[in-house]
């Protein structure tokens, strides 16, 4: 019996195991690339059933057909090993299983389960984390963060989780607070980095936000394609809610699109900063042509309600139509039959918006209009950070306004203005409601 990095107990007498455990443990909690060496190490110890676990949950991260049949592989070797492990990790084995079936429910008992009875599995509480924000629950994503604090207390990756759970919970004094700890303890903590932009975007901090990214952006190069290009993301909010556009293009083009093109985080930050440009009257050029053209080309699509609605616009932006046909075809499926745990979200908040969202790419403005106030108080339920959906809030806020439904705008901005003050995008959009043009 050995012992990973959080001296949690691992069934094997593999140095290998040990190590590439440990390596996919912090990549995955850091934002590294280091997951590869997981495969050897389960395939030199198939006993080993945490391991495998792990590594089905590689080759689920691929999103592709050949990381779905990988994963396969290694699901059915985590599946024969499970009784041989420990407690832990028999029950983290389980819920791995649970993410590669499709079974939410069933992933969410387990996941609790496994914060409260082993909370020192920080990697379980990242899982966790992000699983819950994956349906919009934020007193669940702080409340793992509060569960864990105490047997972590050495480590920045804590306290980046305790951030991003109290942001999300509108603490966000104390997610500041936690954000500098961790980023203090740890320089290379992109996660609190992250969480601290969120705070300063949400109080309107925007100068005082863009000289802290840019001080700790140096920490990001060698982190995957999605916290770099996620913080950059951040960056580039700063500078277009300031309405300096040159400079989230710049962004776009030379940190936000063109990391890893396929992968479906790069792309959502990448449809999520062009299409905020272009709410505020800015010429993307054909831009959306590449973006869209990769969106078409994922094999695997309708995996989250969040990423779709993205999706739709890029695609009828870009002309897609085939892709598009296709998108929608499966997200009225998830809306039939996807598990009772997700189904409302597809049905009554991503398939209206996504249709929305189509008609704003046609310049249809009242149709937008009438699919958007159906899904908007509900956007909760598709996951995402406050800042991630605010992008759809604009979308409806901006065809209302290109409806000249001047009178249903007016109080939003209001409230807008009134809570961040002094933000120009803000203001320039409250003072079109009030010219009524």
């Amino acid at each position: 019996m050995r012992e990973d990095m959080f001296g949690n107990q691992l069934s094997t007498g593999s140095d290998q195991t040990v190590d590439a455990t440990n390596r996919f443990i912090d990549s995955y909690i850091g934002f590294g690339t280091d997951f590869a060496p997981i495969f050897d190490a389960s395939d030199n110890d198939p006993d080993c059933a945490i391991a495998a676990a792990y590594a089905t949950l590689l080759g689920i991260f691929m999103e592709s057909p050949d990381g779905r049949d990988i994963a396969g592989k290694y699901y059915a070797r985590a599946k024969s090993a499970m009784d041989k492990g420990t407690e832990r990790e028999q029950l983290f084995t389980s819920a791995i299983l649970d993410i590669h079936d499709n079974q939410p429910a069933s992933l969410l008992k387990k996941l609790r389960r496994l914060v409260t009875d082993h909370p020192g599995d920080l990697f379980g509480a990242k899982l966790a984390q992000n699983t819950f924000f994956n349906i919009g629950d934020d007193e669940t994503m702080l409340w793992i963060a509060d569960t864990v604090i105490d047997r972590h207390k050495s480590c920045a990756y804590a306290y980046g989780m305790r951030a991003f759970g109290r942001e999300q919970s509108s603490l966000l004094d104390l997610a500041e607070e936690d954000g500098r700890r961790a980023t203090e303890m740890q320089r290379k903590e992109p996660w609190a980095h992250h969480a601290v932009a969120h705070v300063m975007l949400t109080e309107g901090r925007h100068d005082e936000g863009i000289k802290w990214m840019d001080a700790l952006s140096n920490e990001w190069e060698d982190r995957n394609s999605f916290m770099f290009t996620h913080n950059w993301w951040h960056q580039a909010l700063f500078y277009l809610e300031l309405e300096d556009f040159k400079t989230p293009l710049a962004l776009y083009d030379e940190k936000v699109w063109g990391v890893d093109k396929s992968y479906s985080l790069d792309q959502v930050n990448a449809i999520s900063l062009l299409w905020r440009l272009e709410q505020l009257g800015v010429d993307v050029g054909d831009r959306w042509q590449d973006v869209g053209a990769y969106v078409a080309e994922r094999p695997l699509m309708n995996d989250q309600p969040f990423y779709d609605m993205h999706y739709g616009y890029a695609l009828a932006r870009a002309g897609q139509s085939d892709a598009l046909e296709r998108l929608m075809a499966g997200m009225e499926k998830m809306a039939r039959e996807a598990p009772e745990t997700t189904r409302e979200a597809w049905a009554e908040v991503a398939l209206p918006s996504t249709r929305g969202f189509i008609a704003i790419a046609q310049g249809d403005y009242q149709a937008a209009v009438r699919h958007l106030s159906r899904a908007r108080l509900k956007y909760q339920k598709i996951g995402g950070s406050h800042a991630q959906r605010d992008l759809f809030e604009l979308a409806w806020i901006t065809s209302l306004l290109e409806a000249g439904d001047f009178d249903t705008a007016l109080p939003v901005l209001e409230a807008r203005a009134n809570f961040r003050q002094d933000v120009p995008m803000d203001a320039r959009l409250l003072a079109r409601a009030r010219r009524r043009n």
